[in-house]
Protein backbone atom coordinates (compact mmCIF):
# COMPACT_ATOMS: atom_id res chain seq x y z
CA UNK A 1 0.00 0.00 0.00
CA UNK A 2 1.29 3.59 -1.68
CA UNK A 3 2.15 5.92 1.91
CA UNK A 4 3.13 9.49 1.66
CA UNK A 5 7.18 9.25 1.74
CA UNK A 6 9.25 10.37 5.08
CA UNK A 7 12.51 11.62 5.77
CA UNK A 8 14.40 8.57 4.35
CA UNK A 9 15.21 7.86 0.29
CA UNK A 10 12.69 6.08 -1.19
CA UNK A 11 14.42 3.21 -3.39
CA UNK A 12 14.81 3.22 -6.90
CA UNK A 13 12.80 -0.34 -7.48
CA UNK A 14 9.79 1.16 -5.39
CA UNK A 15 9.45 4.32 -7.32
CA UNK A 16 9.67 1.82 -10.02
CA UNK A 17 6.57 -0.40 -8.92
CA UNK A 18 4.70 2.39 -8.17
CA UNK A 19 5.16 3.99 -11.41
CA UNK A 20 3.13 0.81 -13.17
CA UNK A 21 6.24 -1.20 -13.06
CA UNK A 22 4.24 -3.91 -11.96
CA UNK A 23 2.99 -3.94 -15.35
CA UNK A 24 6.05 -5.75 -16.19
CA UNK A 25 5.68 -8.48 -14.07
CA UNK A 26 2.25 -9.48 -15.97
CA UNK A 27 3.55 -8.96 -18.70
CA UNK A 28 6.84 -11.51 -17.97
CA UNK A 29 4.64 -13.78 -16.71
CA UNK A 30 2.46 -13.93 -19.64
CA UNK A 31 5.71 -14.16 -22.41
CA UNK A 32 6.40 -16.91 -20.25
CA UNK A 33 3.43 -19.06 -20.11
CA UNK A 34 3.06 -18.71 -23.89
CA UNK A 35 7.26 -19.73 -24.58
CA UNK A 36 6.47 -22.67 -22.20
CA UNK A 37 3.38 -23.25 -24.63
CA UNK A 38 5.19 -22.43 -27.87
CA UNK A 39 7.90 -25.22 -26.96
CA UNK A 40 5.45 -27.78 -25.69
CA UNK A 41 3.41 -27.54 -29.27
CA UNK A 42 6.53 -27.63 -31.15
CA UNK A 43 8.28 -30.17 -29.09
CA UNK A 44 4.71 -32.31 -30.45
CA UNK A 45 5.54 -30.96 -33.86
CA UNK A 46 8.86 -32.39 -34.04
CA UNK A 47 6.64 -35.80 -32.91
CA UNK A 48 4.58 -36.26 -35.21
CA UNK A 49 7.31 -35.66 -38.15
CA UNK A 50 8.94 -38.35 -36.69
CA UNK A 51 6.52 -40.87 -35.75
CA UNK A 52 3.24 -39.35 -37.20
CA UNK A 53 0.75 -41.76 -38.94
CA UNK A 54 -2.00 -40.75 -41.20
CA UNK A 55 -5.18 -43.20 -41.55
CA UNK A 56 -9.07 -42.28 -41.44
CA UNK A 57 -11.11 -41.99 -38.55
CA UNK A 58 -15.08 -42.71 -38.38
CA UNK A 59 -16.95 -39.97 -37.03
CA UNK A 60 -19.40 -41.39 -34.69
CA UNK A 61 -21.07 -38.04 -32.95
CA UNK A 62 -20.72 -34.26 -33.28
CA UNK A 63 -21.73 -32.16 -30.41
CA UNK A 64 -20.90 -28.25 -29.36
CA UNK A 65 -20.49 -27.20 -26.11
CA UNK A 66 -21.81 -23.36 -25.33
CA UNK A 67 -20.31 -21.72 -22.63
CA UNK A 68 -21.25 -17.82 -20.86
CA UNK A 69 -18.51 -15.74 -18.83
CA UNK A 70 -20.14 -13.20 -16.39
CA UNK A 71 -19.89 -10.60 -18.89
CA UNK A 72 -22.37 -12.59 -20.72
CA UNK A 73 -20.22 -13.68 -23.84
CA UNK A 74 -20.77 -16.82 -25.03
CA UNK A 75 -18.10 -18.92 -26.14
CA UNK A 76 -19.04 -22.32 -28.49
CA UNK A 77 -16.23 -25.66 -29.02
CA UNK A 78 -17.04 -28.29 -31.29
CA UNK A 79 -16.25 -31.72 -30.54
CA UNK A 80 -15.92 -35.02 -32.69
CA UNK A 81 -15.90 -38.63 -31.26
CA UNK A 82 -14.11 -40.44 -33.02
CA UNK A 83 -12.74 -44.31 -34.02
CA UNK A 84 -10.31 -45.27 -35.62
CA UNK A 85 -7.75 -48.45 -36.15
CA UNK A 86 -3.91 -47.88 -35.90
CA UNK A 87 -1.48 -49.23 -38.11
CA UNK A 88 -0.88 -52.18 -35.24
CA UNK A 89 -4.97 -53.20 -35.28
CA UNK A 90 -5.30 -51.19 -32.16
CA UNK A 91 -8.70 -49.51 -32.33
CA UNK A 92 -8.54 -46.47 -30.44
CA UNK A 93 -12.01 -44.29 -29.55
CA UNK A 94 -11.24 -40.72 -28.41
CA UNK A 95 -13.46 -37.50 -28.28
CA UNK A 96 -11.48 -34.38 -29.21
CA UNK A 97 -12.52 -30.36 -29.96
CA UNK A 98 -12.11 -29.25 -33.39
CA UNK A 99 -12.15 -26.34 -35.44
CA UNK A 100 -15.66 -24.89 -36.73
CA UNK A 101 -15.00 -25.42 -40.47
CA UNK A 102 -14.16 -29.15 -39.82
CA UNK A 103 -17.16 -29.45 -37.58
CA UNK A 104 -19.82 -27.68 -39.95
CA UNK A 105 -18.00 -29.82 -43.28
CA UNK A 106 -18.49 -33.39 -41.68
CA UNK A 107 -21.48 -34.88 -40.68
CA UNK A 108 -21.83 -38.23 -38.51
CA UNK A 109 -21.18 -41.37 -40.20
CA UNK A 110 -18.09 -39.77 -42.14
CA UNK A 111 -14.92 -40.91 -42.54
CA UNK A 112 -12.44 -37.90 -41.82
CA UNK A 113 -8.39 -37.91 -42.21
CA UNK A 114 -6.41 -37.75 -38.87
CA UNK A 115 -2.99 -38.51 -38.02
CA UNK A 116 -1.81 -40.08 -34.62
CA UNK A 117 1.20 -41.00 -32.92
CA UNK A 118 2.32 -44.36 -33.19
CA UNK A 119 3.83 -44.41 -29.98
CA UNK A 120 0.75 -42.30 -28.41
CA UNK A 121 -2.20 -43.17 -30.52
CA UNK A 122 -4.58 -40.94 -28.20
CA UNK A 123 -2.53 -37.78 -29.23
CA UNK A 124 -3.66 -36.74 -32.93
CA UNK A 125 -3.88 -33.90 -35.13
CA UNK A 126 -6.84 -33.42 -37.27
CA UNK A 127 -5.44 -30.89 -39.81
CA UNK A 128 -1.62 -32.12 -40.62
CA UNK A 129 1.16 -29.19 -38.49
CA UNK A 130 -1.68 -28.10 -36.63
CA UNK A 131 0.72 -28.23 -34.02
CA UNK A 132 3.83 -26.69 -35.58
CA UNK A 133 1.21 -23.69 -36.87
CA UNK A 134 0.07 -23.17 -32.80
CA UNK A 135 3.63 -22.99 -32.11
CA UNK A 136 4.24 -20.85 -34.67
CA UNK A 137 1.21 -18.57 -33.75
CA UNK A 138 1.89 -18.48 -30.31
CA UNK A 139 6.06 -17.21 -30.61
CA UNK A 140 4.64 -14.62 -32.33
CA UNK A 141 2.34 -13.63 -29.52
CA UNK A 142 4.70 -14.26 -27.04
CA UNK A 143 6.81 -12.02 -28.95
CA UNK A 144 3.71 -8.93 -29.07
CA UNK A 145 3.87 -9.59 -24.92
CA UNK A 146 7.64 -9.72 -24.83
CA UNK A 147 7.52 -5.96 -26.54
CA UNK A 148 4.98 -4.77 -24.48
CA UNK A 149 7.38 -5.98 -21.35
CA UNK A 150 10.11 -4.01 -22.69
CA UNK A 151 7.53 -0.80 -22.81
CA UNK A 152 6.35 -1.41 -19.55
CA UNK A 153 9.96 -1.30 -17.69
CA UNK A 154 11.16 1.04 -20.10
CA UNK A 155 8.50 4.00 -19.33
CA UNK A 156 8.20 3.62 -15.92
CA UNK A 157 11.71 2.87 -15.39
CA UNK A 158 12.49 6.55 -17.13
CA UNK A 159 10.13 7.92 -14.70
CA UNK A 160 12.01 6.26 -11.84
CA UNK A 161 15.22 7.16 -12.68
CA UNK A 162 14.33 10.66 -12.94
CA UNK A 163 12.66 11.05 -9.74
CA UNK A 164 15.54 9.28 -7.94
CA UNK A 165 18.28 12.08 -10.00
CA UNK A 166 16.35 15.06 -9.09
CA UNK A 167 16.37 13.87 -5.47
CA UNK A 168 20.30 13.43 -5.57
CA UNK A 169 21.04 16.58 -7.73
CA UNK A 170 18.29 18.70 -8.35
CA UNK A 171 17.17 22.20 -6.58
CA UNK A 172 15.38 21.36 -3.13
CA UNK A 173 12.64 24.13 -3.13
CA UNK A 174 9.42 24.72 -1.59
CA UNK A 175 5.93 24.48 -3.37
CA UNK A 176 2.70 25.99 -2.58
CA UNK A 177 -0.11 23.38 -2.56
CA UNK A 178 -3.10 23.94 -4.60
CA UNK A 179 -5.21 20.80 -3.45
CA UNK A 180 -5.86 17.55 -4.77
CA UNK A 181 -6.65 16.12 -7.55
CA UNK A 182 -8.85 12.80 -8.22
CA UNK A 183 -7.41 10.25 -10.67
CA UNK A 184 -9.32 8.35 -13.59
CA UNK A 185 -9.17 4.73 -12.00
CA UNK A 186 -10.18 3.29 -8.57
CA UNK A 187 -8.64 0.05 -6.63
CA UNK A 188 -10.88 -1.73 -4.77
CA UNK A 189 -13.59 0.94 -6.04
CA UNK A 190 -11.87 3.70 -3.89
CA UNK A 191 -10.81 6.85 -6.30
CA UNK A 192 -6.88 7.57 -5.96
CA UNK A 193 -5.71 11.41 -5.55
CA UNK A 194 -2.91 13.09 -6.62
CA UNK A 195 -1.57 16.20 -4.66
CA UNK A 196 -1.23 19.27 -6.86
CA UNK A 197 0.95 22.11 -5.88
CA UNK A 198 2.22 25.62 -7.83
CA UNK A 199 6.09 26.32 -7.39
CA UNK A 200 7.90 29.54 -6.96
CA UNK A 201 8.36 30.03 -10.73
CA UNK A 202 4.69 29.26 -11.51
CA UNK A 203 4.63 26.09 -12.61
CA UNK A 204 2.39 23.79 -11.79
CA UNK A 205 2.77 19.96 -10.65
CA UNK A 206 1.08 16.98 -9.12
CA UNK A 207 2.07 13.99 -7.22
CA UNK A 208 1.69 9.83 -7.38
CA UNK A 209 -1.55 8.58 -6.38
CA UNK A 210 -2.25 7.90 -2.66
CA UNK A 211 -5.71 6.99 -1.30
CA UNK A 212 -7.48 10.03 -0.36
CA UNK A 213 -7.08 10.28 3.65
CA UNK A 214 -2.84 10.10 3.09
CA UNK A 215 -3.14 13.53 1.13
CA UNK A 216 -5.77 15.04 4.05
CA UNK A 217 -3.26 16.72 5.98
CA UNK A 218 -1.69 18.88 2.86
CA UNK A 219 -4.25 21.47 2.71
CA UNK A 220 -3.85 24.66 0.10
CA UNK A 221 -1.65 26.97 1.06
CA UNK A 222 0.75 24.30 2.70
CA UNK A 223 4.01 24.79 1.63
CA UNK A 224 5.65 21.31 0.57
CA UNK A 225 9.10 20.35 -0.52
CA UNK A 226 9.85 19.58 -4.17
CA UNK A 227 13.30 18.58 -6.00
CA UNK A 228 13.78 19.79 -9.51
CA UNK A 229 14.31 17.41 -12.35
CA UNK A 230 14.82 18.35 -15.97
CA UNK A 231 11.24 17.89 -17.08
CA UNK A 232 9.16 18.31 -13.87
CA UNK A 233 9.79 18.71 -10.03
CA UNK A 234 9.11 15.86 -8.18
CA UNK A 235 7.15 16.21 -4.15
CA UNK A 236 9.13 14.88 -1.32
CA UNK A 237 6.26 12.61 0.08
CA UNK A 238 6.68 10.89 -3.53
CA UNK A 239 10.76 10.44 -3.37
CA UNK A 240 11.66 10.81 0.36
CA UNK A 241 14.34 13.37 1.47
CA UNK A 242 17.89 14.03 -0.26
CA UNK A 243 20.12 12.28 2.73
CA UNK A 244 21.86 14.62 5.03
CA UNK A 245 19.10 16.96 3.89
CA UNK A 246 17.58 18.90 7.55
CA UNK A 247 14.46 21.82 6.89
Amino acid sequence: MAQVAGDRPVPLWRLFWRMGGWLTLIFVLILSILTFISHLTLTLAHRFDAEGRETAADLLDKYERVTTDSDGDREVTYYFQLRFETNRGETINLTRSVGSSLYRNNDIGDRVPIWYLESEPDTTEMRRGENRTASIITRWIALVFGIAALLAMWFPGQKAVAAVRARRYGARETARVTGTKRTNYRVNNRYRYRLTWEEQSGRHGESLAYKEHHLTPYQPGQEITVYQGIKRAWWSGDVGERPGTTD
